[in-house]
């Protein structure tokens, strides 16, 4: 394969993966926490242009997907298991096998068991990563994460800021895994807000307008390729006559 019909390949492959992620944003548009995806673009957008330029190429080197984990817009609910983080720190949360992940969806509700379960049936954990239970009606929970009952007993809801944030793996819609390597630690200037939920941060506007860039792009690249795969036939047809 000639090298500027690789680099076109290159520039439409990551235009695909881009198409993904900005649909994947739009489908989660309404689920609170969520965190827009995005993918690293701009070196392949420099290969779609040079390819119709006929410049110099840049090769896509593996584009790699992250998330923008810049603060969605808080919404109050009044439903007093509904809490919003106000700062950079995530809720913990784990499954029955002992999976820990990281969110900052906080629309939660009790289980039979009495424990504050998120969406997806996850259960809230405390600073042991054991699973916090309520025992009783809450009072209010505070915003340093104290849940005060009724009866008088309490819990604590922590808050962790993670030192890395590229270490942060989505594991599906507003979950994170923390990778090899990351390091969590407590989040002191972050606040738990009673009746309230963080929206996704996708922004329908500059979705569709990344999605038209990116279909504009990978048309430029089909072309391209187009292009590249005539000039080798008639290169062939010329080698073959002489």
């Amino acid at each position: 394969m000639s090298t500027g019909k690789y680099a076109a390949l290159s520039a439409a492959r990551t235009a695909m993966q881009s198409l993904d992620t900005i649909t994947h944003n739009m489908a989660n548009l309404r689920t609170s926490g969520y965190k827009r995806g995005r993918v690293a673009f701009a070196a392949a957008l420099s290969e779609a242009q040079s390819c119709n330029q006929g410049k110099g190429l840049n090769f896509a080197k593996g584009q790699e997907g992250f998330s923008d984990f810049s603060q969605g817009v808080i919404t109050t609910t009044g439903q007093p298991l509904d809490l919003a983080i106000a700062g950079s720190g995530y809720f913990k949360v784990g499954d029955d096998l002992g999976n820990i992940f990281y969110t900052r969806q906080g629309n939660f509700s009790l289980n039979t068991e009495g424990n504050m379960v998120a969406a997806g049936g996850f259960k809230l954990l405390n600073e042991g990563n054991a699973p916090i239970v309520i025992d009783g009606p809450v009072k209010i929970i505070g915003e340093d994460g104290t849940i005060q009952m009724e009866s008088g007993a309490t819990q604590k809801i922590p808050l962790y800021d993670v030192e890395d944030s590229a270490l942060l793996e989505r594991s599906g819609g507003s979950y994170f895994t923390l990778q090899e390597g990351g390091l969590e630690q407590p989040s002191p200037n972050s606040r738990v807000l009673q009746g309230n939920i963080e929206e996704s941060n996708v922004s329908i506007l500059q979705e569709m307008a990344r999605m038209v860039e990116i279909q504009r792009v990978f048309e430029n690249s089909q072309k391209a390729m187009l292009n590249y795969s005539t000039i080798s036939e008639k290169t062939n047809e010329i080698g073959i006559l002489a």
